[in-house]
C-alpha cells in the first residue's frame, strides 16, 4: 500500500505526544523496524489493534475472508499501515518461553515486582534465561526462556507452582486478576492463542514495547519508549 494517503491524520494524542502521533509517524516507525517485527512474529498468529479515530481502536483477529493473520515479508506493506497501531502475538501450543505479566498500573510498584520476579525465577530449574520487556503501557513482561520447549499449558503450571511456593506468594497475587493495590503476577498469556504485545510493537498509547536491562530498571521511565515523529 505504500505511504499513508492521509499522513497527517492524528491517531494518538496524549501526554507523550502532545502534538499528536500521526499515521506517517506510525508507518515510518514500522518500516524502520520491519526486520525486528518479522523476526518476532514469524509463524505466529497475530492480533491487530487498528486505529479508527484519535485514541480509539478496534481489535482484529481475522481477515475479511475469516482467515487468521500471519505477517510475512510479502504482505508486510499491505497489513502494516499508518493505522496499524499495535501488534500482539499469540502463543503456540509448544513454546520456548513463558510470560509473567506484572499486572499493575503503578510503574514504581511494577519495577520492584519485576526485580523480585526475575531474581526468583532465575532459580527455577526449568528456566535458562530471562528477559524484561516494557509493555508500552504501565508495566513489564518477564520473559522466561525454558531449558527445553514445553507445552504452554504445562509451562503455565510450572511457573504458577514455582511462584506460589516461593516467598513472592506472600507479597503478590499469583495468576489471578489484579485486586486493589496489590501487584498480580499474571500468567494468563500462557495458553494456546493467548495474546501478548510483540517486542518492537507500539502499544495503544503509542509507546514501544522494548527490552529493559534489569540493572537499569529503577531509572527507567516511559519517555524512553516514545518514538520519533516528523516535525
Amino acid at each position: 500500500m505504500g505511504e499513508p494517503k492521509n499522513p497527517d491524520t492524528i491517531i494518538i494524542q496524549n501526554n507523550f505526544y502532545v502534538s499528536g502521533l500521526r499515521e506517517i509517524d506510525i508507518w515510518n516507525y514500522y518500516q524502520k523496524n520491519k526486520i525486528l517485527l518479522l523476526n518476532q512474529t514469524r509463524s505466529r498468529e497475530l492480533i491487530f489493534f487498528i486505529a479508527t479515530d484519535i485514541n480509539k481502536n478496534v481489535v482484529v483477529r481475522k481477515l475479511k475472508d475469516n482467515s487468521l493473520i500471519f505477517l510475512t515479508l510479502s504482505n508486510f506493506d499491505q497489513y502494516i499501515t499508518g493505522r496499524s497501531l499495535s501488534i500482539h502475538s499469540c502463543m503456540k501450543k509448544v513454546e520456548e518461553f513463558g510470560i509473567i505479566d506484572i499486572d499493575t498500573s503503578d510503574l514504581y510498584k511494577a519495577k520492584a515486582a519485576t526485580y523480585d520476579v526475575v531474581n526468583t525465577m532465575d532459580r527455577a530449574p526449568f528456566v535458562k534465561d530471562i528477559k524484561v520487556r516494557f509493555t508500552g503501557k504501565d508495566s513489564f513482561h518477564v520473559i522466561c526462556y525454558f531449558k527445553r520447549s514445553l507445552y504452554i499449558d504445562k509451562a503455565r503450571i510450572l511457573m504458577r507452582d514455582f511462584l506460589k511456593e516461593s516467598h513472592l506468594s506472600k507479597i503478590y497475587d499469583v495468576e489471578y486478576k489484579q485486586s486493589g493495590d496489590k501487584v498480580n503476577l499474571d500468567l494468563a498469556p500462557n495458553k494456546y492463542r493467548g495474546g501478548f504485545i510483540t517486542l518492537g510493537s507500539l502499544s495503544t498509547l503509542g509507546l514501544k514495547c522494548m527490552e529493559v536491562n534489569l540493572k537499569f530498571i529503577r531509572s527507567f521511565n516511559k519517555q524512553m519508549a516514545v518514538i520519533e515523529t516528523i516535525k
